[in-house]
C-alpha cells in the first residue's frame, strides 16, 4: 500500500517537475495583464462613482447653503431698510425738536422788537407832550 501511496504522489506531483517555456510565460503575462487591466477597470468605475457621490453631496450642501444666505440676506435688507426708516424718522425728530422752539423764540422776539418800538414812539410822543 505504501508503495501505491508512493507512486501516486510521484505521478501526480511530476507536473511540478516540468519546465515553464517562454510560450507559457508569455501567456501567463497577458493573462497578467488582462486581469490587472479589468481589475483597474472596476477600480477605476468604482472610484468614479464615489467621487460623483461625493460630489453631488457636497453641491447640495452647497445649494442649502446659498438658499440659507439668500434668506439671511433678505432679513438683513429688511432689517436694514427698517432702520433706515427709524433713522430718517428720528432726525425729523431731532430737527423739530431743535427747529420749532427756535421758531417760537424768534417770533416772540420779532414781536417784542414790534412792541419795543411802539412803546418807543409812544414815549417820545409822551415826551413831546409834555414838552
Amino acid at each position: 500500500m505504501k508503495t501505491v501511496t508512493i507512486l501516486s504522489l510521484l505521478l501526480l506531483t511530476s507536473a511540478a517537475f516540468g519546465e515553464l517555456t517562454k510560450e507559457d510565460l508569455h501567456d501567463l503575462k497577458e493573462d497578467l495583464h488582462k486581469v490587472i487591466k479589468e481589475e483597474v477597470t472596476v477600480s477605476e468605475k468604482r472610484t468614479r462613482e464615489h467621487i460623483d457621490l461625493k460630489i453631488e453631496t457636497v453641491n447640495a450642501r452647497i445649494d442649502a447653503l446659498d438658499k440659507k444666505i439668500d434668506a439671511v440676506e433678505k432679513n438683513l435688507d429688511s432689517r436694514i431698510n427698517d432702520i433706515r426708516i427709524i433713522m430718517i424718522a428720528l432726525i425729523g425728530l431731532i430737527t423739530a425738536a431743535i427747529a420749532i422752539p427756535q421758531i417760537i423764540i424768534a417770533y416772540r422776539e420779532s414781536g417784542k422788537k414790534e412792541m419795543q418800538t411802539q412803546i418807543d414812539q409812544l414815549r417820545e410822543k409822551i415826551e413831546a407832550m409834555q414838552q
